[in-house]
């Protein structure tokens, strides 16, 4: 059951006094089987409950934790300030994490 556990860690789960609602992405509703889930549910409440799964963007409940920063030198402001450099972040939301001088 390790493609469902990682479409319930994915999904956002509202549970009510008898049924536990799933919305997950498209590209885990393959995953998510509702006799697999109600196994688990067994275990864990100890009675089996309706299982409702429905396709849509599931919210996470938090963002990942930020990245260290890089150390403010005069290398590390001249590559950030980069035009290349900001445009890469941009498209790929990454984040500078070391800049290391090539002239060292």
């Amino acid at each position: 059951m390790a493609f469902t556990a990682d479409a319930v860690e994915h999904s956002m789960v509202v549970a009510s006094a008898a049924e536990l609602q799933f919305t997950c992405r498209e590209e885990y509703m393959l995953a998510m089987q509702p006799d697999d889930i109600n196994q688990a549910v067994k275990r864990i409440a100890g009675r089996p409950m309706k299982i409702r799964i429905a396709p849509g963007a599931a919210k996470m409940a938090s963002a990942p934790a930020p990245g260290p920063k890089p150390p403010e030198d005069e290398t590390s402001s001249r590559a950030l300030s980069n035009p290349e450099v900001k445009r890469f972040q941009e498209v790929f939301g990454g984040q500078v994490r070391q800049v290391r001088n090539l002239k060292e």
